[in-house]
């Protein structure tokens, strides 16, 4: 029903089977957007037709789906793409040059605000908790912009947040990481606020540079000293960019503008897995591991 009301609003022919869905309409082009724990056979049917595809992060709740999906990919050679729109926007490019020759020490971010509407998010073993479904957003700039995790430690805490059936999410979490090159940081998440406060946010620490970025949209202040402060306003069509660089190398077969590729974002997933392992074992994690 809610595909043949969208039908009727936008046009096009609504399924209720993927496969009819895909042999019938034959796309150049395929954005999956589903849950976490939905993921696995759309991707590998995308795969097997050879039809290239954007998946919406996190693109999946599961290192063996992930990882299946990843082997599939580059047996292939089918563009894959994951959507982590934040590695689009001019600051984050910004930051990523400067940190390349001044790198970061100091990492801390977080993701806090309210628990999103939607049934599966607030079930664990559905969409991940907190830190795989939303927080994976800051989690993937601290990679692209710090390097590779080496070692995480987390603590969480749940029993505050009594209102809501079936939820059993972490109601707040902290995350330590040691990363490769020597970097430590911070990253925690909260879903129990109801104030509208909190928010995103990422702050880099170099020798040289105070990177701080702030928002949904990302704003970025480059600090170089108290007198230089470089300010890069977040875009507000990021998906519009991100979407544009997806089908630009789906039509040239030029992927060099593709920031996000599938097999990166594994990746990102191994490191919020082993966030989530970490807390459920109270012991630190190496997410080469995962």
């Amino acid at each position: 029903e809610r595909a043949e009301a969208f039908c009727g609003q936008f046009g096009g022919q609504p399924y209720t089977d993927l496969a009819q869905l895909l042999d019938e309409s034959r796309p150049d082009a395929l954005w999956i957007c589903l849950p976490p724990y939905a993921h696995g056979d759309a991707e590998m049917a995308a795969l097997e037709r050879r039809i290239p595809f954007l998946v919406e992060k996190p693109i999946a709740n599961s290192m063996v789906t992930a990882r299946a999906i990843r082997e599939r990919v580059e047996a292939s050679g089918v563009l894959a793409v994951a959507g982590y729109m934040n590695r689009y926007r001019r600051g984050v490019a910004r930051a990523r040059s400067l940190l390349a020759d001044d790198p970061a020490i100091l990492v801390h971010g977080g993701w806090v605000g309210g628990t999103p509407g939607v049934p599966w998010w607030r079930i664990k073993a559905q969409s991940g908790g907190q830190i795989v479904e939303q927080t994976t957003h800051i989690f993937d700039l601290a990679r692209y912009l710090v390097g590779e995790p080496e070692v995480v430690c987390a603590q969480g805490t749940r029993g505050f947040v009594q209102d809501m059936p079936g939820y059993d999410v972490e109601d707040a979490s902290v995350v330590a990481v040691h990363f490769c090159g020597g970097a430590v940081g911070s990253l925690v998440s909260s879903c129990a606020g109801r104030t509208g406060g909190g928010g995103v946010h990422l702050s880099l620490t170099a020798a040289h540079h105070q990177i701080d970025f702030t928002g949904w949209e990302s704003a970025a202040v480059i600090q170089k000293s108290p007198l230089e402060k470089e300010q890069i306003a977040g875009e507000a069509n990021i998906f519009e960019i991100e979407d544009a660089a997806f089908l630009q190398a789906v039509a040239s077969g030029d992927r060099s503008g593709i920031l996000s590729p599938y097999a990166d974002a594994v990746g990102t997933l191994a490191f919020t897995l082993a966030a989530n392992l970490s807390l459920e074992t109270g012991r630190p994690v190496r997410v080469s591991e995962m």
